[in-house]
């Protein structure tokens, strides 16, 4: 199935490729140079058109523009679209010395400025993927956004500690083949925060105190970021879950966190590396579902606000975890990140459960509302990607409760919920081109 983003860069390209040409009535007069044809909202919008072979200064009219849009005498072009102004807009400029007549016409896509995308997975995902369908998700994916997400545990077993797992290896694999934006999480501390830190050399201390685990863990993230140049690279899932059972080792797990950055900095100055927080729990919700009774969190992203040691701040979010509908959840749910973090903010996973499992919510309308609700609340923040967390459910449902039908569809890919439809066609908006 060809994306519909990449139809539209066809008919951009369409468009661009004669729109510098000479009406042929109208000899001696063109525009030269192409004008951006994307445009962030909430960003300023410029072109400085320039015309060859006129006798004399060039008198500018924007005959076809977008409101609010302005060239002034010296051809430059000028606008600041909102996010009212998403979407397509057609723009014709003219340019004329009073004997010859330049026409330049093209189409601005306004556009989120965020990437999106899925996590890895396929149809039979945990456990029953088959070649097929591992093919098929990546050939899928990109009507879904240009970024996969992977989790992986850091090491294979104890002993392999400081190699790249396998699964960091399958990832940048299935990049070289398929082309898109990997977003690869190390995790080293399991749902419940219990940390995998032990080493060969020391089975007694299961903490960031440990030199050969620290060793072992930036040689292997730098060595992943020297032979892939990844373009996001997060260091550690949902942190604050491990924070709450493991303070004591915080101090050791910034200057950890610190040591890795430089590393990976050093390997790869373009990779974006941060760590990721669970959202609810950061918020001090969830008593009523998963059974959370912790305070906010917040002075772990103050930490890296005031620290040198991340390009971005990354996020789970699940608000079904304290809201029932998605009209329920504050407009403002996400703004507080903002009172936090002054740079990019990442959704590594979010989602709505498309089937109820008590004591929490879902349906397949509540998961469509949800999408169709998300980008406009993620408005005020500086989202450089959003991340949904399946394509298909999981194979066993039973194990994660909370998890229930969190698919645009089904295991085995039979039944196709509206929010796969709504998703699809808010990322065509949406979505960096």
């Amino acid at each position: 199935m060809t994306s519909p983003r990449l139809l539209l860069a066809c008919s951009i390209a369409l468009v661009l490729s004669a729109a510098g040409c000479k009406d042929p009535e109208l000899v001696g007069a063109r525009f030269v140079g192409s004008p951006t044809t994307s445009a962030p909202a909430d960003a300023d919008y410029e072109y400085q058109s320039q015309i060859s072979a006129v006798q004399a200064p060039a008198a500018y009219t924007l005959v076809t523009a977008p409101a609010g849009m302005a060239v002034d005498a010296d051809g430059m072009v000028t606008w600041s679209p909102a996010f009212t102004d998403l979407g397509l807009h057609p723009v014709r400029l003219e340019g004329t010395d009073g004997e010859n007549l330049a026409v330049l016409e093209w189409e601005v896509a306004v556009h989120q400025d965020v990437n999106c995308g899925l996590n890895y997975s396929p149809e039979g995902h945990a456990s029953s993927i088959t070649p097929e369908g591992d093919e098929a998700f990546f050939v899928q994916s990109f009507d879904y956004g240009r970024v996969v997400g992977f989790r992986t545990n850091w090491r294979d077993s104890l002993m392999e500690g400081g190699t790249i797992p396998a699964n960091g290896v399958f990832a940048q694999d299935r990049r070289t083949q398929y082309g898109f934006f990997p977003l690869m999480t190390f995790s080293w501390a399991d749902e419940a925060g219990v940390p995998d830190l032990l080493s060969e050399a020391d089975m007694a201390d299961n903490s960031w105190s440990n030199q050969e685990t620290r060793d072992e863990f930036r040689t292997m993230v730098a060595a992943y970021a020297a032979q892939y140049a990844p373009p996001y690279l997060c260091l550690g899932h949902e942190v604050n879950t491990w924070y709450l059972a493991n303070t004591a080792d915080y101090a050791d797990w910034l200057t950890q966190l610190e040591e890795s950055y430089d590393a990976i900095k050093s390997a790869s100055p373009n990779t974006k590396v941060f760590v990721s927080f669970q959202l609810e729990r950061m918020k001090g919700l969830g008593s009523g579902t998963i059974g959370w009774m912790d305070a906010p969190q917040w002075n772990l992203v103050d930490d890296l606000e005031a620290g040198d040691f991340a390009d971005a701040v990354a996020f789970t979010s699940y608000p079904y975890f304290e809201h029932t509908t998605p009209a329920g959840v504050p407009a403002d749910y996400f703004d507080e990140i903002a009172t936090h973090w002054t740079g990019e903010v990442i959704f590594t996973e979010i989602g709505w459960p498309g089937i109820a499992n008590a004591p929490y919510p879902g349906d397949r309308t509540q998961q469509s509302d949800f999408v169709g609700e998300l980008f406009t609340r993620l408005e005020g923040l500086d989202t450089e990607v959003l991340l949904w967390l399946y394509l298909h459910d999981l194979d066993n449902q039973a194990a994660f409760p909370q998890f229930q039908g969190m698919g645009f569809r089904s295991n085995d890919g039979m039944t196709i919920r509206p929010a796969d439809v709504t998703w699809q066609t808010a990322v065509d908006l949406r979505e960096r081109p």
